[in-house]
């Protein structure tokens, strides 16, 4: 079959047209004919061995990337999709067949559109996941997406527009779609392309309302303007603030001042916490309602298997704002 391999951590995918098909074991039960696979930031670092994940994805090589997607059952020909930790290990979705557990996946209608909604799948899963299932957000909170004007950030300002929260405020760098940011929900955007006093100046003029969640696609200094322009100048501050880190593409580390954690209710959260992982299938659900309304916008480009092998760049991040589609 078709596919994109990899022989080490060291070399990007390569395409072949002669790789073995996948077998199905107890766990793994199902094979898949795949339709379309979305190339995502986690995608390419287990390719390349830089998530901490890598080894468990690609335990032995040749092995093929892939950790998502769309395709139809071979058993009885039902369309499904297939989040993350579905499928089998060395057996990723970039490659005309698969194979999967298949009690996780999730049927869906026929008439869905397989590229629009497998590019925004698992980026609206890193906001769907702390929203709707890790943190206790209520109408009258105010949602803060750092790093708005990226494909997954658009996808987070629309997450929180659906739960009628009271303020949602987005960061960006690209002065195009933070001006389109309003447009898909939010109430205040914020440049993060000017000088740092003048970042600052408007961090600190955010209009805040209830508590104050934080979905954080950017880490590094970012987030950092961001933590130092939350801490109180009084002890009458009654607002809790959460912090879920998503991303990194800002920067690895950070200096954390103390008074952030003291004196503002800051709490700091990973995507993944137990809330999520106790209920993956809930938590895709949830994700696909949203897709099922209709409602969500996402800028999607499809290229062959082929085209994966020679015109991605898979040792530099994903494009901001557009996402790539593997359609087979």
């Amino acid at each position: 079959m078709k596919a994109l391999t990899i022989k080490d951590f060291k070399t990007a995918p390569e395409f072949s047209d002669n790789v073995p098909e996948p077998t199905t074991d107890k766990t793994f039960d199902t094979l898949i004919d795949v339709l379309a696979a979305p190339i995502e930031n986690f995608d390419k670092a287990n390719a390349a061995g830089r998530h901490y994940s890598s080894t468990y994805w690609h335990p032995t090589f040749p092995s093929i990337p892939g950790a998502s997607g769309i395709g139809r059952r071979v058993d009885n020909g039902q369309l499904v999709a297939f989040p993350a930790r579905t499928l089998k290990p060395q057996f990723g979705s970039y490659a005309q067949r698969t194979v999967a557990n298949s009690k996780l996946l999730l049927g869906i209608s026929d008439t869905t559109d397989i590229y629009t909604s497998v590019a925004a799948a698992s980026s609206l899963l890193t906001s769907v996941a702390p929203l709707k299932f890790s943190l206790d957000v209520k109408p009258g909170d105010t949602v803060l997406v750092n790093g708005a004007t990226g494909f997954a950030g658009q996808l987070a300002i629309q997450v929180a527009r659906s739960m009628v929260v009271s303020e949602i405020i987005g960061t960006g760098r690209n002065p195009e779609r933070l001006a389109g940011l309003k447009a898909l929900g939010a109430t205040q955007t914020i440049s993060l392309a000017e000088d740092d006093q003048t970042i600052m100046k408007s961090l600190t003029s955010m209009h805040i309302q209830g508590n104050l969640l934080i979905l954080d696609y950017l880490w590094g200094h970012p987030i950092e303007l961001i933590l130092h322009a939350i801490i109180p100048n009084s002890l009458t501050m009654k607002r809790a603030t959460s912090l879920v880190s998503i991303g990194a593409i800002a920067g690895q580390e950070i200096s954390l001042p103390s008074k952030a954690l003291r004196t503002s209710g800051l709490q700091i959260i990973g995507m993944q916490t137990p809330k999520v992982m106790a209920n993956p299938q809930a938590v895709y659900k949830a994700v696909w309602d949203l897709i099922n309304t209709g409602k969500i916008q996402s800028a999607v480009k499809t290229i062959s298997l082929e085209e994966a092998a020679t015109q991605i760049d898979w040792q530099k991040p994903v494009p901001s704002g557009v996402r790539t589609v593997i359609k087979m």
